[in-house]
């Protein structure tokens, strides 16, 4: 038989097969592109969330002995080659070479107190550090005085006859030491206590360019740090600065000095099919360090290096987010492809009946099985291997790497196909002039089918309930997920399709009986006609039911999310907008907030970090109106608890202050507050697990003070840029409900997952349509001879489209329950296993059964199908004909 010829006669049939296998092979081989992408671009957001000092490689070695000293940056470079052959291949190529990036080395001192100073008022609780960093010089402008230059001897300090011929360091410091240190240029300090050291200030400095990451490794020599000493009142202040080549030689094991060599990262390399392996590599990175430790000769008493890192830990939490991602990319990609297939069958079932006359007359002629599979097969083949590869082609146009997934899928989709097409034609022609009405025989299942169909029932629920308890990740984190358990959710689809086709004929059989019941004769008839269907029950039933599942499921999952995301925002904000200061917010600016064109009200509170007086603790104190609070965040999902009330200042407390009744606090002033109650936290005010007290607005005042504001809290429709305007002060925090909300929306993974959904959504509708006008036209030709006798009995053409439509309805309308059902119930089995925080802001712990939604969806895609099946028998020419005297068909 000629292939060619068969294509050209079936050339109809051929083209829908070879458009659908175009459409399945573009899809799958697309969104895995696509996600391949956006996990790409989260991997890089949350190392870009990061600091450098976390997402970069910081190898540190410390001397111990005069024989490790480094004293020449010649040294240091020899060191950083060195070191740098033994970084890994994947981390080698996200590695930026030494004096770009953040990649550099140097010299510091820890700890160094400042133990007086030489001709100088002494001030305690003060710390200054050297810094040897020979790439800073280039990122600092010289406000004052002069670099540091060579190192000096002094012979002697006044009023310290002990100290005789004292190294001098010249050093250079931040300009802001001059107002928090009291240090300035001249000034000659004496550092350390046992080995102590003359360091000389010869200039004051600023940064450049302040957020040039580079500093984020040196944040020491850019300010001034002042803290408070733990369990103490007392502060202390801390600080280093910069020294030249000749004071780096000048820095002794004494010094608790440690050299630091650092290769930077270049974020955007990163690709998230490797994090895994670069987990590894850190690992293996950190062996490597430990044996080149001992300089090579296993001296223990030379350098020894450690790696300092957060990159595998950023790493290890992105892999975390993207097992979810992925469990539900296998989902989307496992309801689509069976779907896809599933019309695909239909499409090779469609072309196999259309040259079912052809074959079984060749097949009667003498021709073999073998020869006639053969020839099907490659009827099938081409239409579908050239559109397959025309789909796989076009995926390239979307953005994003290639994947393994993206290459496999459409290869299995075409196999599938061919070998559907090759059991079908085997099964169809294995006897010659084997041609039954099998709309007439209704065939008892073989004990082996039923066996097999309880074993898929059987898997289907086991994998949903292991599922459901453990969750798709194995125990290894490096193995990824559980094969087996990301496919329950298919299986359990599947199993749900398997009960829907055992359990069709039962309310089939009533509708009938109760339709034969009534006068109008086509109710009776179009189900009737449903009931001996040789279109067949099973490919559309496993089409419309994932693809409704799934379709539900995205709803739920979407719904889910967005609740989580506008309470992650609620609860970050505290109010639809907070204006927060670390100093007193003037009244003026109050008033011009309050003036503000859709602010309703303004409430006023006061915030402050303060030291406890019980056992040395600090804790937040919050000065607010929590009844006029609870009115303002009215109607969103923030709870506020009832106001303290009492004598003095009565506050409510976090749970390490409930044991006491009266605290005493310096807040502004020293005062005594009164334990009302327990307060946990207070969102959008205070961080989760810090000591918090909560007083009236007037706390203060009761004090003996004034009331206190540096903070706003803003009800009404107001953006944050209106705010910024308006306040117009630059240390002022401002955030508002709808920025934090779209900050929580706005990431590649949420983007791609609503993409995705919505992509899944529309192409299943699709193939559902599709796969309802197939079904019909494979059962044309049944239908036609069915209603070419009624017509001779009296049946109109209009009764003709009705008995049509309702051949196919009670199919759909059964399997979209089905899919409805299945749909309700994925979230509840999957869910437990899903950490969608990374989408949310916050933990999703439920997943609500809001019906609306799912409803809707389902009685769209039945209106659809329905429409579709109407739209067959309305369209093109009459539906059948009355027999004419003499014809039986």
């Amino acid at each position: 038989m000629n292939v060619w010829q068969l294509v050209k006669v079936h050339r109809g049939t051929a083209l829908v097969l070879a458009l659908l296998s175009l459409s399945a092979s573009l899809l799958l081989a697309a969104l895995p592109r696509g996600y391949e992408r956006a996990y790409d671009d989260a991997v890089h957001g949350m190392l870009g969330d990061v600091s450098a000092q976390t997402a970069d490689l910081g190898v540190t070695g410390r001397p111990i002995v005069s024989e490790a000293l480094l004293t020449h940056p010649a040294e240091f470079r020899n060191r950083y080659e060195e070191i740098a052959k033994g970084l890994p291949a994947q981390l080698r190529k996200v590695v930026v070479p030494l004096g770009q990036g953040t990649s550099h080395f140097g010299a510091k001192t820890t700890g160094t107190p400042v133990s007086d100073r030489i001709g100088g008022s002494r001030r305690s609780n003060q710390y200054v550090d050297f810094a040897w960093l020979p790439d800073a010089a280039s990122r600092v402008n010289w406000v004052k005085g002069v670099p540091p230059g060579a190192s000096s001897t002094l012979a002697g300090v006044p009023g310290r006859p002990e100290l005789k011929d004292l190294t001098v360091i010249e050093i250079g410091l931040v300009a802001e030491v001059v107002d928090e240190m009291g240090i300035d240029v001249g000034a000659t300090l004496l550092l350390g206590n046992s080995y102590p050291v003359a360091a000389r200030v010869t200039g004051l400095y600023e940064l450049t360019d302040a957020a040039d990451p580079y500093w984020e490794h040196n944040g020491e020599v850019t300010r001034v740090v002042e803290r408070p000493i733990p369990g103490s009142t007392d502060t202390e202040w801390l600080t280093a600065g910069l020294i030249s080549d000749e004071g780096l030689a000048k820095l002794d094991e004494r010094r608790e000095v440690s050299y630091w060599w650092v290769y930077g990262v270049d974020r955007n390399r990163v690709e998230a099919a490797v994090a895994p392996a670069m987990i590894t590599e850190i690992a293996d990175y950190q062996r490597f360090l430990g044996d080149l430790s001992g300089g090579g000769v296993g001296n223990p008493l030379e350098l020894r290096f450690q790696l300092w890192t957060g990159l595998d830990r950023v790493l290890g939490d992105f892999l975390v987010v993207l097992r979810t991602a992925q469990t539900l990319l296998y989902l989307l990609l496992g309801g689509l492809a069976v779907v896809a297939l599933g019309v695909l069958a239909l499409a090779v079932q469609l072309l196999t009946e259309r040259m079912r006359a052809g074959f079984s007359l060749v097949r009667a002629r003498g021709a073999s099985l073998p020869h006639v599979v053969r020839t099907g097969v490659a009827v099938v083949a081409l239409a579908v291997l050239p559109a397959a590869l025309a789909g796989y082609g076009l995926s390239y146009l979307v953005p994003g790497p290639s994947t393994p997934l993206a290459h496999v899928v459409p290869v299995v989709l075409t196999l599938t196909t061919l070998l559907f097409a090759a059991g079908r034609l085997a099964l169809a022609h294995r006897r010659p002039l084997k041609d039954t009405r099998s709309d007439l025989v209704s065939a008892r299942p073989s004990p082996r089918r039923i066996a097999l169909e309880f074993l898929v029932v059987l898997l289907g629920v086991g994998g949903a309930y292991l599922l459901r308890t453990r969750g798709v990740a194995t125990e290894a984190q490096e193995l990824g997920a559980d094969p087996f358990l990301v496919l329950a959710p298919a299986g359990l689809a599947l199993a749900a399709g398997i009960l829907t086709l055992r359990l069709y004929p039962l309310p089939l059989k009533l509708f009938t009986r109760l339709a034969g019941r009534r006068p109008g004769a086509v109710p009776f008839l179009g189900l009737t006609l449903a009931a001996r269907s040789r279109g067949g029950a099973a490919l559309p039933v496993l089409i419309l039911l994932p693809a409704l599942a799934v379709s539900v499921f995205g709803a739920l999952v979407s719904g889910a999310i967005g609740d989580t995301q506008s309470r992650a925002a609620w609860r970050d904000v505290g109010a639809p907008a907070r204006i927060e200061r670390s100093a007193e917010i003037p009244e003026d600016v109050v008033a011009k907030v309050e003036a503000l064109p859709g602010v309703t009200s303004v409430l006023r509170a006061g915030k402050g970090n303060v030291q406890v007086g019980v056992g040395g603790m600090r804790a937040t104190v919050l000065s607010i109106d929590l009844k006029d609070y609870r009115e303002l965040v009215d109607g969103t999902p923030l709870t506020v608890p009832d106001p303290p009330r009492g004598l003095g200042v009565p506050a409510l407390v976090s749970a390490t202050l409930v044991p006491y009744k009266e605290i005493e606090v310096g807040w502004h002033t020293r005062m005594t507050i009164r334990n009302m109650g327990r307060l946990d936290e207070l969102p959008g005010l205070s961080f989760p697990g810090e000591n918090l007290i909560v007083m009236p607005f007037d706390g203060p005042k009761r004090a003996g003070l004034r009331t206190y504001t540096n903070i706003l809290l803003v009800d009404g429709d107001v953006d944050r840029a209106t705010l910024e305007r308006t306040v117009g002060l630059a240390d002022a925090e401002i955030e508002t409900y709808a920025t934090a909300l779209d900050d929580i929306r706005d990431t590649p993974l949420t983007g791609a997952i609503t993409v995705a959904f919505t992509v899944a959504t529309l192409a299943m509708g699709s193939y559902a349509l599709i796969a309802v006008i197939v079904a019909l036209v494979i059962g044309s030709a049944d239908r036609a001879k069915a209603l070419s006798f009624l017509r001779t009995l009296g049946l109109s053409q209009q009764q003709a489209r009705t008995l049509t439509v309702l051949e196919v309805a009670p199919l759909i309308v059964l399997t979209a329950v089905a899919g409805l059902a299945l749909g309700l119930v994925l979230p509840l089995v999957i869910g437990p296993g899903l950490d969608l925080s990374s989408f949310a802001g916050l933990a999703v712990t439920d997943f609500p059964l809001t019906f609306t939604t799912p409803a809707l969806l389902a009685a769209a895609l039945t209106a659809v199908s329905i429409l579709g099946a109407f739209a067959h028998a309305t369209a093109g020419r009459r539906v059948t004909t009355a027999l004419r005297v003499g014809e039986s068909s």
